[in-house]
């Protein structure tokens, strides 16, 4: 967590609020708890995920003044980042998600085999808006973890655990 935090400042994640930001990127982790339940947890600037939401469905929105919008953004992330352990299918469900200045973290839970073989995923969100947008992915189960970076020119990504 403190790697992600050091890459937030790096990247130029905290800027002044009111100022916007330069830099096009978000947080994915996704760890496997207990079992055959794992935690996604997805972290946006808010701004960029309103612009998102109302492009893919024209709702408006207001995640920087506390609105979670939870169902609005599952159909989003549904669409725009999808997760196969073992060759199969990942669904997840909105648990929660906590306002920090401009970004929000969304934290949704999933059931997944107790065993990872490999994690194929696919996070193309904020993409069609931003062609410089970067997800960071962090990946953790199996007692492995792994991290890696996806863009427009590379939106999946197949692990082996």
């Amino acid at each position: 967590m403190k790697s992600l935090l050091w890459l937030y400042f790096f990247l130029g994640w905290a800027t002044p609020a009111g100022s916007g930001h330069a830099v096009y990127v978000s947080v994915v982790e996704f760890k496997q708890t207990t079992g055959q339940e794992a935690e996604l947890a997805v972290k946006v600037f808010a701004d960029d995920l309103e612009d998102a939401i109302y492009r893919a469905s024209d709702e408006r929105y207001d995640l920087r003044g506390g609105e979670c919008a939870g169902q609005a953004v599952t159909a989003y992330l549904q669409d725009h980042l999808q997760i196969k352990v073992n060759g199969s299918p990942v669904a997840y469900t909105f648990v929660s998600c906590e306002h920090n200045d401009m970004s929000v973290w969304y934290t949704f839970s999933c059931q997944v085999p107790s065993v990872w073989q490999t994690v194929h995923i696919r996070a193309d969100y904020l993409m069609e808006l931003f062609p410089t947008q970067t997800n960071v992915v962090s990946i953790a189960a199996s007692g492995s973890k792994k991290m890696l970076r996806l863009s427009r020119e590379t939106p999946n990504a197949r692990l082996e655990l």
